[in-house]
């Protein structure tokens, strides 16, 4: 089917000339067919690069040309959010449709969402919105849900399933849900009551193979790369700098990612022209100037990009992941070692994938990977306008691992997926936020909501359920979350639903729904609200950094190292009086891990007495990008307590919220208090402050008193034009 075929006016059909489009792929022109344009429900399950997105793009552009139809767009990652933000802004904006994208701040309805028609969101975003009942969700005419197969996954899947379920029940829109090809997608079409287009098209071709020893077997074709004794990837890697290609290469951790860029950066530098060398120079240079004090790993980092390598994990900062992808695409940087979590969603594609490890440490040992997940790395491969085939390989070890990861990841299919509506914390979570809205006001509603998920959906019923729903519903009201008819609800032990009356009304207390509205574990917040009762006056922002430090928010906990028991139970006793959690005494069982959600109010206080980012990963051993994510939780954490404060009956109320609130800012600037009015002004962080203070500049007064040439000294003069302007 030509794109000329298609019911769209010609200045639409031009967009998508530019972008290479001449006619429509296979499960394209079969989704067409399937009515797509015609608000046909759909599960799309295809191979990365075939075209998945464009049927989405389709979709929302019927549905905005049509009747100015609202689209949701759900994706897994922050970082996917961001990137469809620009890709469809630069192809659809001139069209006169207002896009936005809105990853953050779960205390929101974002009623400013209501005047656009394409809202790009993560389902945690989309889970909050709906959570506050923003006016604009009855708008809602279709939701496009990217990478659907991610229902399978703990973490992301239960609040996917539950916002596809409410959005069903809430509005009347069309679902169009993207997958990567997996065993079960049958089932998932009859659930979202769907057409299925399925397809193994690939506009590349994707070749996969194992390697061992020196040689890729593709199964039907056999490469020998003959050399002298190297290691598997660097073998590789050589092979694939000599045909003038990129590479990922995925291992199982970031330390593995680190040492295998270096170990590769070594072995390429000398294939480098002095053209190029010139520009990786310059981006190691950006890249070790990503943070104002550079760490280790910064310079770890500029040192493989130096030689045109390297590495990708959470641990590096936003900014120097997005600098290694910009100069990736462009072909600058040849090869990216990375942990897995990069083969999910980014556009990063590469003519050689590289599969080093292919077992995960479980718990109780390593296990091989699932299939689907090596599908993901695999899907990498091959670069649309670039490459005629790409290669998926994985790496052997041993002759009997050879032929194991043949039979597993070469001729084996993708595993089924499965609901994990069933995880408790996930459900509790979910549970509370459904009685909070008013979305279930009955256990026999709840039960119902449960029956039109996609667990309800693949076992039948919901009776595997019951008695978690159950438990869940008793403690939500033990902890005064909730209200109910019934007296014996705060029951301890199980009560079939006829005898506890299961269509009585159930609704949330106050300070349920706020709980709710702030997105954090019911049990977090009893928690909280325990602790702020036990808030005096010996109280300080230690003991309130302390009061989090034990969060399932903040997992996973900061281990700890050899020789560390000792000392750390020594600052215990010190800071003992200032604590306002319960300290178990040495010999019981939660003493352990007490001591090690204690050395994360350690790293608290050092990020509040301003230690740099370099000294945080020397002592903790915890690298930029996770620290930054883990004090933005615990900032929310900190946010959250404080508006719990608000609606309990607290004598000292205003103290509390006082030394709650200055810890929060504490932390999120990273600044000891006597900086916090420096803080307040926009552009000036933790390194500026610090600046200013020392020049005798303690307050936005003292700022405007300062001539405008000793600021400039100090900020430079473009920051220092912008504060100036600020202030006035």
């Amino acid at each position: 089917m030509n794109i000329d075929e298609l019911p769209f006016s010609a200045s639409i059909l031009e967009i998508f000339r530019k972008d290479g489009m001449k006619k429509l792929n296979p499960p394209q022109a079969d989704a067409i067919k399937k009515g797509v344009l015609k608000r046909k429900n759909m599960v799309v399950a295809s191979p990365t690069a075939s075209g998945k997105t464009f049927i989405a793009e389709l979709a929302f552009l019927k549905n905005f040309l049509d009747s100015r139809g609202k689209t949701v767009y759900i994706v897994p990652l922050r970082a996917l959010a961001t990137e469809k933000f620009y890709e469809f802004s630069r192809k659809y904006k001139k069209l006169g449709m207002k896009i936005a994208v809105s990853v953050g701040d779960f205390d929101s309805a974002d009623d400013w969402l209501g005047r656009y028609d394409l809202i790009i969101v993560t389902s945690e975003k989309m889970d909050s919105i709906l959570r506050h009942s923003a006016k604009w969700i009855g708008d809602i005419s279709l939701v496009v849900a990217d990478e659907i197969h991610l229902i399978n996954d703990v973490s992301r899947g239960p609040t996917l399933e539950v916002v596809l379920t409410r959005l069903r029940q809430k509005t009347n829109s069309q679902i169009i849900a993207l997958s990567a090809t997996i065993k079960n997608r049958g089932e998932l079409a009859k659930w979202l009551e769907a057409k299925l287009v399925e397809s193994d098209y690939r506009p590349v071709k994707l070749k996969k193979g194992v390697f061992y020893p020196n040689k890729i077997d593709f199964l039907d074709e056999i490469i020998d790369l003959k050399s002298g004794e190297k290691e598997n990837e660097i073998l590789l890697i050589e092979d694939t700098i000599k045909k003038n290609k990129q590479a990922l290469i995925f291992v199982s951790s970031r330390r593995s990612a680190e040492s295998c860029a270096e170990k590769v950066g070594k072995n390429i530098k000398n294939s480098l022209d002095a053209g190029t060398k010139q520009l990786l120079d310059k981006l190691s240079k950006d890249i070790l100037h990503a943070l104002s004090s550079p760490t280790s790993q910064c310079k770890r980092l500029s040192a493989c990009i130096r030689n045109g390598s390297a590495f990708h994990h959470a641990g590096l900062v936003a900014k120097q992941r997005k600098l290694i992808e910009d100069a990736f695409r462009s072909g600058l940087i040849k090869i990216i070692t990375a942990t897995p979590t990069l083969a999910f969603g980014l556009n990063l594609p590469a003519w050689r994938v590289l599969i080093r490890d292919h077992k995960r440490f479980s718990g109780w040992g390593s296990d091989y990977i699932p299939v689907l997940e090596i599908e993901q790395m695999a899907g990498r491969s091959g670069r649309p306008k670039y490459d005629k085939e790409g290669q998926a390989i994985l790496i052997a070890k041993t002759k009997d691992e050879c032929e194991e990861l043949k039979e597993r990841y070469i001729k084996g299919e993708p595993e089924p997926i499965f609901s994990k509506m069933s995880v408790e914390p996930v459900l509790r979570l979910h549970i509370l936020a459904l009685i909070a809205d008013e979305t279930c006001s009955s256990v026999e509603k709840l039960k119902k909501f449960m029956e039109k998920t996609f667990f309800g959906f693949q076992y039948g019923s919901v009776k595997e359920l019951d008695a978690k729903i159950m438990r869940i519903v008793n403690q939500l009201k033990e902890i005064e979350f909730i209200k109910t008819e019934r007296k014996n609800f705060i029951s301890n032990e199980f009560v079939p639903a006829f005898e506890l009356g299961s269509d009585k009304k159930i609704e949330a207390t106050r300070i349920g729904k706020r709980v709710s509205q702030l997105y954090i574990d019911p049990l977090t917040a009893k928690g909280i609200i325990d602790r702020i009762k036990a808030i005096n006056e010996k109280t300080d922002e230690f003991g309130i950094a302390d009061m989090i430090s034990d969060c399932s928010e903040l997992y996973p906990a900061l281990r700890l190292k050899s020789g560390e028991k000792i000392e750390i139970e020594d600052i215990i006793e010190k800071r003992r009086k200032t604590l306002v959690r319960n300290v178990p005494e040495i010999w019981e069982p939660e003493f352990d891990e007490f001591l090690e959600s204690f050395k994360l109010s350690l790293l608290l206080n050092d990020w509040m007495e301003e230690k740099s980012e370099d000294y945080m990963l020397k002592k903790y051993n915890i690298p930029p990008g996770i620290l930054y994510q883990k004090l933005k939780n615990a900032e929310w954490l900190l946010y959250s307590a404080s508006e719990l404060a608000k609606l309990m009956q607290l004598k000292n109320k205003r103290k509390v919220l006082s030394i709650i609130n200055k810890t929060r800012a504490r932390i999120k600037y990273g600044v000891k208090e006597k900086l916090l009015p420096l803080t307040q002004l926009r552009g000036i962080g933790r390194v500026r402050a610090r600046l200013l203070f020392k020049a005798g500049i303690k307050s936005p007064s003292d700022i405007i008193n300062t001539g405008k040439e000793k600021l400039e000294k100090i900020l430079g003069k473009k920051t220092a034009e912008k504060i100036l302007a600020e202030i006035k």
